[in-house]
Order: structure tokens, then sequence, then C-alpha cells
């Protein structure tokens, strides 16, 4: 096909020859494939299902190709204009044993009809006067390419308003229909249509033309209203299901600011905000009958969950977690004291958060006395002290001496996996007296101190 569009021009007593008629042919079936591939994009346009059914009234069931239409890139039409035994192709396919195969379809054209008897010209061979225009089904292993070794499996889609060329032979396009299974006996059975290509529309703009300025009511609370869900008049209806490559906007489109938007956008490379695909922009409202899911639980990123145990996640992953607990720290005397005279004793709390993710640098633990339990170093009885103070004073034979309890705590992350914290309460009482000689001790008249803490878990943001 040539890329100058000519359009025969006739005129009163014109001679016209054979390559006036092959012109004007050309021009029409050019601009005809033209037209397919500019308003479409190539592939199944309707039916060429692979079945298995009875083909003719009493045989038996055998596997076929259904009656049905496609379009290959180059834009031209295969027409399949009746049930297609597939066994028939088996032979020219070379196929003679087992197996599972993939099925082809290209476009074909054989000349035909030779002129009739007395209007041949001697001087010319295998005279034709039509194309007949046909199809070829190829059978071959599943994953393997229908073009010739070292060819591209799926060459580029032509230009549409490029040179189409028209001879099959030298440039096939092959559309993939599914696959069937051969068996020893070479019966053909368990066709499956999958992995097929089906037309599609190049379009930028689609509207309905009928009734399109008419106003339209979302909500149909008037039953009576001319263009309303129930009745709708200006409505574009997809049957099928609808996949969306990049973006929707609906409605009328508007500006983000990016630079507004709150929290800000904290992407993990290699991902950016906003994502090149996949996004909605809705300029009005939105009625939602079913429910709502998203990924909105840190620890499980895999977990679904619709919009209202979302929030609550949400406001829970974002809310500060508090234990608040009490814990008892004995004392029992030691061999040695610090430098300021003071023993020290400790206990371990161990804390299991419901937070998804921790910020350790903003969480914390405090600590205070709740209770304490005195003994006597002297006779060894013990006794609960009556006012709960940081400070107590006992008092010996010869002196009175004043003394400190401090309490303090710090957090850690166990190194178990299990996600839980350690808290490490500490209680240090001073000064310790001296007791027995061989070896000498360290004790303080405290049997033991009540901690209470309260440890806060800051989420991370």
């Amino acid at each position: 096909m040539s890329t100058d569009i000519e359009r025969l021009l006739y005129s009163e007593r014109q001679y016209l020859r054979s390559f006036d008629f092959t012109a004007e042919q050309s021009y029409h079936l050019e601009m005809r494939r033209r037209l397919n591939l500019a308003l479409h994009l190539w592939g199944i346009v309707y039916g060429l299902e692979l079945l298995q059914g009875e083909v003719v009234q009493g045989a038996p069931v055998q596997c076929y190709l259904s009656e049905g239409m496609a379009i290959d890139a180059y834009g031209r039409e295969i027409i399949v204009p009746a049930k297609h035994l597939l066994s028939e192709d088996l032979d020219n396919n070379r196929i003679t044993g087992a197996g599972t195969c993939s099925v082809w379809i290209r476009y074909t054209r054989d000349p035909a009809t030779p002129p009739e008897a007395a209007y041949q010209r001697c001087d010319l061979k295998e005279q034709y006067t039509r194309w007949r225009e046909s199809f070829e089904i190829k059978l071959i292993s599943v994953g393997s390419s229908p073009y010739p070794a070292g060819a591209n499996p799926l060459p580029s889609d032509p230009d549409p308003f490029g040179d189409l060329p028209d001879d099959p032979s030298k440039f096939p396009w092959w559309i993939h229909l599914g696959t069937i299974s051969v068996d020893a006996s070479l019966q053909v059975s368990t066709p499956k249509n999958e992995d097929r290509f089906y037309i599609g529309t190049r379009t930028q703009r689609i509207e309905a033309p009928r009734d399109a300025t008419t106003e339209f009511n979302i909500l149909g609370a008037d039953a009576t209203h001319p263009n309303s869900p129930l009745k709708p008049l200006t409505s574009i209806q997809v049957r099928d299901n609808l996949f969306l490559e990049q973006n929707l906007i609906a409605g009328t489109d508007f500006a983000v600011d990016l630079q507004k938007i709150q929290p800000p956008p904290n992407p993990v490379p290699p991902s950016v905000f906003p994502n090149p695909t996949g996004n909605v922009k809705i300029a009005s409202d939105v009625f939602l009958q079913g429910n709502l899911y998203t990924h909105c639980d840190l620890a499980h990123p895999d977990l679904w969950l619709n919009l209202d145990q979302c929030i609550r996640e949400r406001i829970k992953n974002s809310v500060p977690e508090v234990h608040i607990g009490t814990a008892t720290v004995p004392f029992l005397p030691k061999a040695n004291r610090d430098s300021s005279g003071a023993i020290s004793a400790s206990a371990n709390v161990t804390i299991a958060p419901k937070l998804a993710q921790i910020d350790d640098s903003k969480s914390n633990i405090t600590t205070s006395i709740a209770g304490i339990i005195g003994k006597s170093l002297e006779h060894g009885e013990t006794g609960v002290v009556g006012a709960v103070k940081s400070r107590i004073i006992t008092s010996a034979a010869a002196s009175t001496e004043t003394f400190e309890i401090l309490t303090s705590g710090s957090l850690s992350l166990n190194s178990d996996g299990t996600g839980t914290y350690n808290a490490l309460l500490t209680c240090t009482i001073g000064p310790a007296q001296a007791i027995g000689s061989q070896p000498q001790q360290y004790d303080v008249p405290i049997d033991s101190v009540l901690i209470s803490y309260v440890v806060v878990l800051s989420p991370k943001q």
C-alpha cells in the first residue's frame, strides 16, 4: 500500500486499464484499514472462541473455533464465517503426538476464480480475477513464537498513517486465541480461551449524544425525574470489567497543592508521591453503598480493613499507649555499697505493646514510691511503715541518721523478636548500715519497696 492517498477521478470517454480498477480497490481497502487502526486497537472483535460441542448434528462432540472476527495490526479483517474444526489443522501443523498446543490465527489471501474460457491472455500464467480472503490456524507448543526463528515475538504495532502492507505472506500478524490438548490418538480436547487480546478503542473523548444536556439527578429521589439513575438518558454503559491503567478524574478537574498536604507524604524510595498511575480525583460527593477497604494496619500490611476499622486503627496507632502498674523490689544484705553509702535493688517488668510501630526516642517511663515494708536491723522484725515518704527517719542507739529512697526506671526493647519491652525498675536506699563482721555486709531497715510505674509508648509518625 502506498503512503500517497489518491482517489480516482473519472471523466466521460476516459480510457481505463486494469491498474485503474486496482487503484480504485486499493484506495477503498487502504482507507478502510487505516480507519480500523485509527479508531481501534488490533485484536479480537467478536467470537473466535475455542469450544467443544456438536458441530455436525448426530456426530460426536468435537473441538472447534466459533464464528467471529478479528482485526490484525495492519488493519486487515480476519473473518471466520462458520464453525471451524480444529482437528483439520493437525496435519497442516505437523502435530503427530500428544501435548498442549497454543492456537493462533492470521489473515490470508489467495488468488481465486480464473477468467472465463476465451477471455484468458495467452502470454500470462496463473490468471485470476479475485482475491479470496480467509484465515490460517497455527498450532504450536505453549510458550513458542508463531513467527520465524530470530523474529521479534510481537512486532511493533504498525503506524496507521504509514505504509500498510497487504501481503500476509511477507507481513504476517498472529493473534493468540487460547490452548487445546491433543492426545496420543490425535483427538483434540480441553479448549481454553486464555491470553486473548480483544479490540480496543483509540479515543480521547466519549460522549452520549442522546439528551446529553438534560440535568442528571444522581440521587434518584424523584422517580418522575426524566433523567434519573433508574432511567438514565445521559449515560454510557460498560457491560464488562473496566481496567484503568493510569488515573481517574471525575467531574471538573482541580489542582492539589503538594505543599499543603498534611501530614507531608513520606514515600519510601523508589516510590514517589503522587504515584504516576492509580490515582483518583473526585470533584464532588461520593455515595458508597458497600464498604471501603484499605491497607491501614502497619503491623499487618497484607490485611484489608473497612473504613470504620481503619479509622479505629488509625486512632489506636496515633495515640500514645500508656501502661500503669506496680512491682515489688525486695532488699537483701549487700556485700558492697556505692560511693554515697547506698545500696540498690531492681525488678524487671515486661511491657507488651499493641501499637504497630513505636518511636523509642519519644517513649518514657516514670516511677514513684507506692509502698514500703520496714524491718528492724536489731531484732529482725518487720512491719509496714505508717506514712509513705521519700525520706525515712530511723533511730539508732547512738545517733539519728537521715537516709533517702530513690526510684528510677529505664525502657529497652527485648531482643527475642517478640516486640515486647523490658521496664527495669531500680530503687536506691542509703546510707546502708554495716552488719556482721565476717564477711561484712550492708543492709537498710527496709524489707521491700513497692514501685509504681507509668510507661508511655509513643507511636511512630
